[in-house]
């Protein structure tokens, strides 16, 4: 499969979004370390708060639906329109549904801090818009992201300009999630024009609530599996916060930045490599299987080519991005950057679930994942502080994305070529 796709569609479509995260990345993180240094343990903790605060409830948004869409709309182009349309609408009520969640949560966790409820606000108002990004499905079943990644590297660039700008005019924590979610509104209405010109006047953009409540039915589970994964990578912060201060999930939320930013990589890997893999399947048992191996062994290569890097030399990439008074994160971050390993096993096991309509398994697995988050988030952060938070993070993700696999008979098969994986990631340009 790997040698088949380096000079088809989808080696070009993970070109492209390899290139707009990277983008990402690099001018993220750098930005970013400039704001948390301006900003401070205690302000750069709040900001986090909210984030992470708003993040839980928005993940909502997307309702599971992203790759049963993908799939729907490779089957059958021709109503693409439709189901874009419905997905956008459906996560349009789920985005009004959080931002009311998290307005809830806000003031009943801090009800004397009305600063709080202000960024709460905000960053929601962002995940609202964020709903009219649902047109980059129709991108990702033909495997055209080049046409969104022009436009989305331009506004990054310029919000991340904008930032640059409020730092060096002294300007406050609420502008930061001004900009936030400026870039995501802006976003949105991009996308959506673009999709409408690609779809056509023949194909437009309908919302058919029929059509939403039935692919609802199997996306459910996936809806509240992505919640679970959201909120136990989340819950860490918003337990540091309220046993320890916002100064201490400063120091967490400096430690997480760069294995948060390259989170991506898998995601990408997954929405190019769904179209071969559905077609491998097709191709028979054992050529399927072999297909999922390679996937599995790519994920596990690119995941180590960041995590032993980057926990070795976590110290001086902290003290080089964030300055010697976020120098407690350096061993946070040398444990952290871990999490990245079991996240994208989880995602490859996740993309064979979807295959084989299994979605249920994946929303107990993370149910799992998210009890043992909280369960180890109580038992080490008052001991331990940021430290304590990192050790609960790899712990839940190594329950969640790969232990779980051995629960299940059906997913015990999948639980050995993900070790086996573990054991043998150079295989993975290999056949067999």
């Amino acid at each position: 499969m790997i040698r088949r796709i380096q000079n088809s569609k989808a080696a070009q479509n993970f070109g492209w979004l390899v290139a707009d995260r990277g983008i990402r990345l690099l001018v993220g993180v750098v930005v970013g370390s400039w704001v948390a240094r301006y900003l401070g343990k205690q302000e750069f903790g709040l900001l986090n708060y909210s984030i992470a605060l708003v993040a839980i409830f928005a993940a909502l948004t997307p309702l599971g639906m992203d790759a049963l869409v993908v799939r729907e709309i490779i089957q059958d182009p021709k109503k693409g329109g439709r189901w874009i349309g419905t997905t956008l609408g459906f996560r349009a009520i789920a985005a009004i549904m959080a931002m009311a969640l998290g307005f809830g949560m806000v003031t009943s966790l801090r009800p004397h801090e009305p600063r709080a409820w202000g960024l709460v606000v905000v960053l929601g108002i962002g995940t609202l818009f964020q709903a009219l990004e649902s047109g980059e499905l129709w991108f990702q079943a033909h495997m055209q992201m080049r046409r969104l990644v022009g436009p989305r590297v331009v506004l990054f660039l310029l919000v991340s300009t904008l930032k640059v700008a409020a730092v060096l005019r002294g300007a406050g924590v609420l502008w930061f999630c001004v900009l936030t979610a400026f870039e995501q509104v802006t976003s949105g209405v991009v996308t959506l024009i673009l999709v409408k010109r690609s779809l056509g006047r023949g194909n437009p953009i309908v919302l058919e609530i029929t059509r939403g409540l039935g692919v609802l039915r199997e996306s459910w589970p996936l809806a509240v599996s992505a919640l679970s994964v959201i909120i136990y990578i989340k819950v860490a912060q918003l337990i540091l916060s309220g046993l320890l201060g916002d100064a201490a999930l400063g120091v967490y939320a400096a430690a997480i930045r760069l294995p948060e930013a390259a989170s991506f990589i898998p995601m990408v890997l997954a929405s190019s490599l769904l179209p071969s893999l559905m077609r491998s399947r097709g191709e028979g048992p054992e050529a399927y299987r072999n297909a999922r191996m390679r996937f599995f062994r790519l994920n596990v290569f690119a995941a180590l080519l960041i995590c032993l890097p980057v926990s070795l030399c976590a110290p001086m990439i902290i003290r080089l991005l964030f300055g010697s008074t976020y120098a407690e994160a350096g061993p946070v971050l040398a444990v952290y950057v871990w999490t990245l390993l079991f996240i994208f096993v989880g995602v490859a096991r996740g993309q064979h679930l979807l295959n084989e309509r299994q979605t249920q398994f994946p929303l107990w697995y993370s149910l799992l994942g998210l009890v043992v988050n909280i369960l180890c988030c109580w038992a080490l952060i008052p001991t331990y502080g940021p430290m304590g938070a990192a050790l609960a993070s790899v712990a839940s993700q190594v329950v969640a994305a790969f232990l779980s696999s051995f629960v299940h008979p059906k997913t015990r098969d999948v639980g050995r070529e993900q070790w086996l994986a573990m054991l043998t990631p150079w295989r993975f340009w290999m056949t067999t």
